[in-house]
């Protein structure tokens, strides 16, 4: 078998690298191909391992990071774990009844998932603190809204890239979180964005892009003359506090049902009235999601949901330390954030077959099988394989930054059953990424003939 497998890797390195004119582009100081290739392709029921080239290299993983995380919570917090975020009145009412002298206070759990569109289940946030005021027969709050965080060092990675905070897929995770934490820019309308304290400044440009630093309100919008005059026309962009933009909008929620927030200031106290219990959809239910759809917002909330209130670092260590316990090598990995937008991970294909593997083999494997995407058939695998005979029998997660292309998961027998552990990275490409997954196509399609 590897002696079949070695003329295809060979092929594979060709197609990597485009016919250029000078040496120098292509080769570095060393001589080696800059290009680097990492396979682990591995027979689970007796053993063999098909394909080992490079198994123990560490590599930039992209999201593929997604297919740990998401193992480690499945392995740690159970199918079953969901977030709750807690509504609650501090204080008490007053001889009117119908006013409150007190707070609104909303404890807050890290929950992802919190007014996403993804689910049904959490669209009626706002509409379900409304009717429990409603049925309490509140018509004012004397006091304020409180939105209680717990989660430490929250936002964007340090390591994530400043360009890809901006856009809703880097938008980092905080102690409460609405909506993906991102609003909706209109530029033609004068950048007003309700209840944000966003301030944007457009300008020209041939394409559309947005910057914003960190923590910062200050947007910048690059596009078209015709998109600057329509004012119809929109882009998505994040938000540094969600936690302030929920609170005002809450409270504009609450004025069109008759409730008023008078805003004054009340201390604290132990006296406790629930208004609404929002508990999340399950882990199971979220990991599918993300992994489908590759979410950098749910996968940061399952990373830190494996040490809720903690910091980022020890959710990471306590990662790592729960796959060396599996006996998995370790060594060469390095862990900066749970879904993979960051440059700086470092995993090795052999690391990932071995997360892989060992799920394969436990009690959550059915669960775990669920999440990743089926090539030809869903998620960001339905183009891969689609007018093969590959077609659902892949079910890998795909990782895809600047220059890295990268799939992990499961070869499939006929009944949809894991036969073999599939980890294929591409680091330092130069040809294009279609060409790429042309020939990544013709890899597997010769390696499972």
């Amino acid at each position: 078998m590897k002696s079949r497998i070695l003329p295809i890797l060979i092929a594979l390195s060709a197609a990597l690298v485009p016919m250029v004119s000078h040496a120098e582009n292509i080769i570095d100081i060393d001589g080696a191909e800059s290009t680097a290739i990492g396979i682990y392709i591995k027979d689970i029921a007796t053993g063999e391992v098909l394909v080992d080239h490079n198994a123990s290299l560490a590599l930039t993983p992209a999201s593929v990071t997604k297919a740990v995380t998401t193992a480690t919570a499945l392995a740690t917090l159970g199918p079953d774990f969901c977030f709750t975020t807690t509504v609650e009145l501090d204080g008490k009412r007053s001889s009117t009844r119908s006013r409150w002298n007190g707070n609104i206070i909303i404890n807050a759990s890290g929950d992802p998932t919190v007014g996403s569109t993804e689910f049904k289940i959490t669209e009626g946030f706002t509409d379900s603190i409304v009717s429990g005021l409603q049925r309490l027969g509140i018509s004012t709050i004397a006091g304020d809204i409180i939105i209680r965080e717990s989660l430490s060092d929250a936002g964007p990675c340090p390591t994530w890239e400043v360009e890809d905070i901006a856009w809703p897929y880097g938008a980092g995770l905080f102690g409460f979180n609405y909506r993906g934490n991102a609003v909706r820019l209109y530029p033609g309308r004068g950048n007003s964005v309700p209840a944000s304290d966003l301030q944007a400044k457009t300008y020209k440009s041939d394409r559309t892009d947005v910057l914003r630093g960190v923590g910062s309100n200050d947007v910048m919008v690059w596009t078209t003359d015709k998109n600057l005059k329509n004012k119809a026309w929109n882009v998505m962009v994040t938000v540094p506090d969600p936690a302030g933009v929920y609170a005002r909008l809450l409270i504009s929620r609450l004025k069109e049902a008759g409730i008023s927030v008078a805003g004054k200031k009340y201390e604290e106290t132990d006296s406790r009235t629930t208004v609404y219990v929002n508990r999340s959809p399950s882990l199971n239910v979220m990991c599918r999601n993300l992994m489908k759809r590759s979410d950098n917002l749910f996968a940061e909330g399952m990373l830190r949901a494996l040490r809720q209130g903690e910091s980022r670092d020890k959710c990471i260590k306590y990662e790592k330390e729960f796959w060396a316990m599996q006996g998995l090598p370790s060594q060469y990995t390095i862990i900066r954030d749970g879904s993979g937008l960051t440059r700086a991970n470092r995993l090795s294909p052999l690391f990932l077959a071995g997360v892989l593997e060992w799920m394969a083999a436990s009690p959550l494997a059915a669960d775990y099988l669920d999440y990743f995407p089926v090539a030809g058939v869903d998620g960001t695998l339905k183009s891969f394989l689609a007018k093969t005979r590959l077609k659902g029998h892949l079910a890998l997660k795909t990782g895809s930054v600047s220059a890295v292309q990268t799939y992990a998961g499961y070869k499939l027998d006929a009944e949809g059953k894991p036969t073999h552990v599939v980890v294929i990275m591409v680091n330092g490409f130069f040809c294009s990424r279609a060409d790429l997954r042309k020939a990544l196509e013709k890899f597997l399609l010769d390696t499972f003939e």
